[in-house]
């Protein structure tokens, strides 16, 4: 009789173990509600997040980034993508810069150049348009599907809008090995 009730209270306990993970499983968790809007684009196209407005108009990539008479290797490939960015209504700064793979890696910006467009802090005014380049380093293998992503906070992207702009490069073997010099950031006037 003992070991019946025993039984029984596993079983119970078992049976109460699976419906509570049922049902956590089934509700979206706490990263999936925080989890940042994406705003989708193309290359051309402007996307406009709820502070800024960007739009990726030309991406290439190659082996080595020129940066002045310096030439930066990387033992993957430099993605360069040039932008045309501008705050919405009131100033406004891109402080995070990032590629995401096929994988749901992601790549933020590279720290060995200075990026005053995007994560330098650039103030930009509202109707004064800014054009430049950004430059992320990325495995070889990762260049064939990217997706940029950007954001006005650095720390927290949570709950606020991200613009996604898918990134045409088929390949990231087929990139140039002579380096591509990175354009400096301009207002448009």
């Amino acid at each position: 009789m003992k070991l019946l009730r025993r039984l029984g209270y596993a079983a119970f306990v078992l049976a109460a173990l699976a419906a509570g993970q049922a049902i956590q499983s089934a509700e979206p968790n706490v990263n999936h509600n925080l989890r940042p809007f994406p705003v989708a684009g193309e290359v051309g196209t402007e996307v406009a997040a709820r502070t800024f407005t960007a739009q990726v108009q030309l991406v290439r990539c190659a082996a080595a980034l020129r940066i002045g008479d310096n030439i930066l290797d990387t033992q993957g490939v430099w993605i360069v993508a040039k932008l045309r960015v501008g705050a919405r209504f009131k100033p406004t700064s891109i402080a995070y810069a990032a590629a995401r793979d096929g994988a749901g890696r992601v790549y933020q910006t590279t720290d060995r150049v200075t990026l005053n467009l995007v994560t330098g802090g650039h103030v930009m005014q509202p109707g004064l348009p800014y054009e430049g380049e950004i430059a992320i380093e990325v495995p070889t293998a990762a260049a064939g599907s990217l997706t940029l992503l950007l954001a006005d906070n650095s720390i927290d992207q949570r709950m606020d809008s991200m613009a996604e702009i898918r990134l045409p490069i088929s390949d990231g073997a087929a990139c140039s090995a002579e380096p591509t010099t990175l354009l400096a950031p301009k207002a448009l006037s």
